[in-house]
């Protein structure tokens, strides 16, 4: 086990946990991880098309129920991290055009918002137009119907944008509680 300082680490599976809850791989850093989706999308968009009306659209966040509890207090955000999985991408792609543009010259997938990258996952931040149980009705998200939700997360600004970073450099600033 590494010796980064005094503090005690434990193992729970293949990772350690420090006392100061940083994660630190136990093995090396190119295993394998697997995932299960806590829910799926649902709208009206079975196949790729118009990205434009698809994010202009509304799209139901369906979670599974087991997930209701864990869900108390996003009411709070107005908008929300959707991480999914482009589960109908062509495959990886080393280069491609952005959006699909190709008038726009080629780039590295990583440079792009392509689907078709080496992780086949996507994220978005989306609007949050009501939470009622285990659904989220959403505005501005970018997958097809029956995509799995492979995880969401309040968008926050010191954690989600340049203001936040800028914001972060402060020692003294600590963000306020959305109640």
């Amino acid at each position: 086990m590494p010796a980064h300082n005094s503090r005690s680490f434990f193992i729970i599976g293949p990772l350690y946990f420090g006392e100061d809850f940083r994660i630190m791989p136990a093995k090396t850093p190119l295993e394998r991880v697997a995932f299960e989706p806590i829910g799926f999308v649902s709208n009206d968009f079975n196949e790729p098309g118009d990205v434009k009306a698809l994010r202009n659209s509304q799209s139901l966040l369906i979670l599974d129920e087991k997930y209701i509890g864990a869900m108390g207090g996003l009411e709070r955000y107005r908008y929300l991290l959707v991480i999914f999985q482009f589960h109908r991408s062509a495959g990886y792609r080393e280069r491609v055009h952005p959006m699909g543009d190709r008038s726009i010259p080629e780039r590295g997938v990583l440079a792009t918002r392509s689907p078709c990258r080496p992780n086949p996952i996507g994220v978005t931040v989306v609007e949050i137009i009501s939470v009622e149980g285990n659904t989220i009705r959403v505005t501005g998200l970018d997958a097809l119907n029956e995509t799995p939700i492979l995880d969401i997360k309040p968008y926050e600004e010191h954690f989600d944008s340049e203001v936040g970073i800028e914001r972060e450099r402060d020692p003294n600033y600590k963000p306020v509680d959305r109640r």
